[in-house]
């Protein structure tokens, strides 16, 4: 299980360098699906915090402010998904955290009409939205086929 886990976040950090589409990336989909990977709070937690903070090192410079709201959005994301009634809700609700807190950021940031930078942000958020969908539906279909795999066979004990 180690294994697969060292895999996964193997994936997700190189998914950070190989030119996946602006705001199309597995991360949020990940911090959204911690809770079911461990009962570990502070691995829920740090891991996507520390994924984002570690691999942001690597690229473009973003604005302390703005990645600091990023970082808050993940560390927060486990615990909006905890809450909500199902994946869906906590893919979602973690989207529209993101738009709101990231983009309050960035109007604090850059200055200008709050309107305006909401409005801007919509099409990046919604590439954010469906990648976020995306990769939460491919780990609960993993997470299901790996369950039906790891069963013990029924007929094993007749």
């Amino acid at each position: 299980m180690l294994k697969n886990i060292i895999l996964l976040i193997l994936l997700i950090v190189a998914s950070r360098f190989i030119g996946l589409p602006a705001n199309f990336s597995p991360l949020l989909a990940l911090a959204v699906f911690m809770p079911r990977l461990t009962d570990d709070l502070r691995i829920q937690y740090l891991l996507p915090v520390t994924i984002v903070a570690v691999t942001n090192l690597f690229l473009e410079p973003v604005d302390f402010i703005i990645l600091a709201t990023m970082l808050l959005v993940f560390a927060i994301t486990p615990t909006v998904s905890r809450i909500s009634t199902s994946l869906f809700w906590g893919a979602l609700s973690a989207v529209f955290i993101w738009h709101i807190v990231v983009n309050g950021a960035v109007w604090i940031t850059n200055g200008g009409s709050i309107i305006d930078t909401y409005i801007a942000a919509i099409p990046f958020d919604l590439k954010l939205g469906i990648s976020t969908g995306l990769y939460v539906a491919m780990f609960y279909s993993a997470e299901r086929l790996w369950m039906s795999y790891s069963k013990p066979d029924k007929w094993e004990h007749l």
